[in-house]
Protein backbone atom coordinates (compact mmCIF):
# COMPACT_ATOMS: atom_id res chain seq x y z
CA UNK A 1 0.00 0.00 0.00
CA UNK A 2 1.55 3.29 -0.98
CA UNK A 3 2.12 5.66 1.92
CA UNK A 4 0.03 9.32 1.96
CA UNK A 5 1.59 12.51 2.98
CA UNK A 6 0.14 15.64 3.23
CA UNK A 7 1.59 18.46 0.85
CA UNK A 8 3.06 20.65 3.98
CA UNK A 9 4.92 17.34 5.05
CA UNK A 10 6.17 16.92 1.39
CA UNK A 11 7.36 20.55 1.38
CA UNK A 12 8.84 20.13 4.62
CA UNK A 13 11.08 17.16 2.94
CA UNK A 14 12.01 19.24 -0.38
CA UNK A 15 13.10 22.02 2.00
CA UNK A 16 15.68 19.82 4.60
CA UNK A 17 16.60 17.79 1.66
CA UNK A 18 18.25 21.11 0.07
CA UNK A 19 20.14 21.38 3.02
CA UNK A 20 23.86 20.07 2.40
CA UNK A 21 26.14 19.60 5.07
CA UNK A 22 29.56 19.86 3.82
CA UNK A 23 28.28 23.89 2.53
CA UNK A 24 27.25 24.55 5.99
CA UNK A 25 30.38 23.31 7.35
CA UNK A 26 31.91 25.63 4.88
CA UNK A 27 29.81 28.07 5.95
CA UNK A 28 30.58 27.61 9.71
CA UNK A 29 34.25 27.44 9.02
CA UNK A 30 33.60 30.86 7.27
CA UNK A 31 31.62 32.31 10.21
CA UNK A 32 34.61 30.72 12.64
CA UNK A 33 37.47 32.71 10.26
CA UNK A 34 35.57 35.90 10.66
CA UNK A 35 34.86 35.82 14.20
CA UNK A 36 38.17 34.24 15.10
CA UNK A 37 36.94 31.22 17.33
CA UNK A 38 35.79 28.47 17.25
CA UNK A 39 31.64 28.42 17.92
CA UNK A 40 30.99 24.59 18.44
CA UNK A 41 30.58 21.51 17.42
CA UNK A 42 26.70 21.35 16.85
CA UNK A 43 24.39 21.49 13.62
CA UNK A 44 24.55 25.46 12.37
CA UNK A 45 21.29 25.97 12.30
CA UNK A 46 21.40 25.23 16.21
CA UNK A 47 24.33 27.13 16.83
CA UNK A 48 23.16 30.19 14.92
CA UNK A 49 19.28 29.35 16.42
CA UNK A 50 19.56 32.51 18.97
CA UNK A 51 20.75 35.38 16.47
CA UNK A 52 23.43 36.31 18.73
CA UNK A 53 26.57 34.80 16.60
CA UNK A 54 24.79 36.75 13.61
CA UNK A 55 24.73 39.75 15.14
CA UNK A 56 28.09 38.93 16.29
CA UNK A 57 29.44 38.34 12.58
CA UNK A 58 27.29 41.17 10.99
CA UNK A 59 29.06 43.99 13.70
CA UNK A 60 32.42 42.86 12.10
CA UNK A 61 31.55 42.28 8.92
CA UNK A 62 30.04 45.23 8.45
CA UNK A 63 31.63 47.76 11.25
CA UNK A 64 28.66 50.41 10.80
CA UNK A 65 25.79 48.23 11.88
CA UNK A 66 26.42 48.11 15.36
CA UNK A 67 24.02 45.93 16.27
CA UNK A 68 22.72 46.13 20.49
CA UNK A 69 21.66 41.91 20.43
CA UNK A 70 20.92 40.59 23.84
CA UNK A 71 22.02 36.99 25.16
CA UNK A 72 18.32 35.00 26.34
CA UNK A 73 16.77 31.87 26.38
CA UNK A 74 13.54 33.69 25.74
CA UNK A 75 12.20 32.71 22.18
CA UNK A 76 11.17 37.06 21.18
CA UNK A 77 14.52 37.88 22.17
CA UNK A 78 16.42 35.31 19.92
CA UNK A 79 13.85 36.02 16.98
CA UNK A 80 14.54 39.74 17.67
CA UNK A 81 18.33 39.09 17.25
CA UNK A 82 17.81 37.34 13.60
CA UNK A 83 15.52 40.15 12.80
CA UNK A 84 18.17 42.59 13.30
CA UNK A 85 20.77 40.55 11.75
CA UNK A 86 18.16 40.44 8.91
CA UNK A 87 17.80 43.93 8.85
CA UNK A 88 21.27 44.36 8.62
CA UNK A 89 21.80 42.13 5.63
CA UNK A 90 19.16 43.91 3.92
CA UNK A 91 20.62 47.44 4.22
CA UNK A 92 24.12 45.72 3.13
CA UNK A 93 22.20 45.17 -0.41
CA UNK A 94 21.46 41.68 -0.18
CA UNK A 95 18.34 40.89 -2.58
CA UNK A 96 15.17 39.90 -0.61
CA UNK A 97 14.97 36.89 -2.51
CA UNK A 98 18.44 35.57 -0.81
CA UNK A 99 16.96 36.78 2.61
CA UNK A 100 15.70 34.02 5.27
CA UNK A 101 12.88 34.35 7.09
CA UNK A 102 13.10 34.49 10.79
CA UNK A 103 11.38 31.09 11.53
CA UNK A 104 13.70 29.50 8.91
CA UNK A 105 16.07 29.15 11.39
CA UNK A 106 14.34 29.97 14.21
CA UNK A 107 12.19 26.92 13.68
CA UNK A 108 14.48 24.99 11.41
CA UNK A 109 11.71 25.05 8.60
CA UNK A 110 14.23 26.03 5.57
CA UNK A 111 18.31 25.44 6.75
CA UNK A 112 19.01 25.65 2.94
CA UNK A 113 17.70 29.27 2.90
CA UNK A 114 20.06 30.21 5.92
CA UNK A 115 22.84 28.88 4.30
CA UNK A 116 22.19 30.94 1.15
CA UNK A 117 22.05 33.88 3.02
CA UNK A 118 25.31 33.46 4.44
CA UNK A 119 26.97 32.82 0.85
CA UNK A 120 24.70 35.97 -0.27
CA UNK A 121 26.48 37.55 2.96
CA UNK A 122 29.98 36.77 2.20
CA UNK A 123 29.97 37.74 -1.62
CA UNK A 124 28.22 41.85 -0.74
CA UNK A 125 30.35 41.95 2.09
CA UNK A 126 33.52 40.82 -0.08
CA UNK A 127 31.82 43.29 -2.67
CA UNK A 128 32.14 46.49 -0.20
CA UNK A 129 35.58 45.24 1.68
CA UNK A 130 37.72 42.81 0.01
CA UNK A 131 39.38 41.82 3.17
CA UNK A 132 36.36 39.79 4.13
CA UNK A 133 36.75 36.11 3.22
CA UNK A 134 35.16 34.70 0.28
CA UNK A 135 32.43 31.86 0.83
CA UNK A 136 31.44 30.73 -2.89
CA UNK A 137 31.93 32.39 -5.88
CA UNK A 138 32.20 35.91 -6.09
CA UNK A 139 29.59 38.58 -7.13
CA UNK A 140 29.06 39.37 -10.33
CA UNK A 141 29.79 42.94 -12.18
CA UNK A 142 27.63 44.35 -13.74
CA UNK A 143 28.95 44.68 -17.53
CA UNK A 144 28.21 47.10 -20.20
CA UNK A 145 26.66 45.98 -23.57
CA UNK A 146 28.91 46.07 -26.59
CA UNK A 147 25.65 47.49 -28.61
CA UNK A 148 25.18 51.20 -27.98
CA UNK A 149 21.58 52.56 -28.14
CA UNK A 150 20.46 55.61 -29.27
CA UNK A 151 18.92 57.96 -27.07
CA UNK A 152 15.24 58.28 -26.19
CA UNK A 153 12.75 59.74 -28.38
CA UNK A 154 15.01 58.81 -31.83
CA UNK A 155 13.42 56.59 -33.52
CA UNK A 156 15.18 53.33 -34.04
CA UNK A 157 14.36 50.23 -36.15
CA UNK A 158 12.23 47.29 -34.73
CA UNK A 159 14.89 45.22 -34.70
CA UNK A 160 18.52 44.73 -35.53
CA UNK A 161 21.16 42.41 -36.17
CA UNK A 162 23.14 42.23 -32.92
CA UNK A 163 19.76 41.22 -30.85
CA UNK A 164 18.05 38.23 -32.78
CA UNK A 165 21.27 37.30 -35.07
CA UNK A 166 22.53 37.33 -38.55
CA UNK A 167 20.40 34.77 -41.20
CA UNK A 168 23.86 35.32 -43.55
CA UNK A 169 21.95 35.68 -46.68
CA UNK A 170 19.23 32.72 -45.95
CA UNK A 171 16.69 32.97 -47.95
CA UNK A 172 13.70 30.58 -49.72
CA UNK A 173 16.04 30.40 -53.20
CA UNK A 174 18.94 29.27 -50.99
CA UNK A 175 17.29 27.06 -49.10
CA UNK A 176 15.72 25.57 -51.99
CA UNK A 177 12.04 26.17 -50.64
CA UNK A 178 9.59 26.20 -54.19
CA UNK A 179 6.20 27.38 -53.90
CA UNK A 180 3.76 25.89 -56.27
CA UNK A 181 5.61 22.51 -56.65
CA UNK A 182 4.98 19.17 -54.98
CA UNK A 183 6.15 18.55 -51.92
CA UNK A 184 7.69 14.82 -52.06
CA UNK A 185 7.32 13.45 -48.45
CA UNK A 186 8.74 10.21 -49.24
CA UNK A 187 12.28 9.85 -50.61
CA UNK A 188 12.93 8.39 -54.36
CA UNK A 189 13.47 4.90 -55.03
Amino acid sequence: MASVTSLDQDMAELRKSKYDAKSAAEAKAWIEQILAENIGSEDLVDILKDGVILCRLVNVVIPSANLKYKTSRMPFVQMENISMFLRAAASLGLPQYDLFQTVDLYEAKDPAQVLQTLYSLSRHANKQNPTVPLLGPKLATKQESPVKYPKQGVDIPAWNTYQYGYMGGASQGSEKIVFGKRRDIVGKP
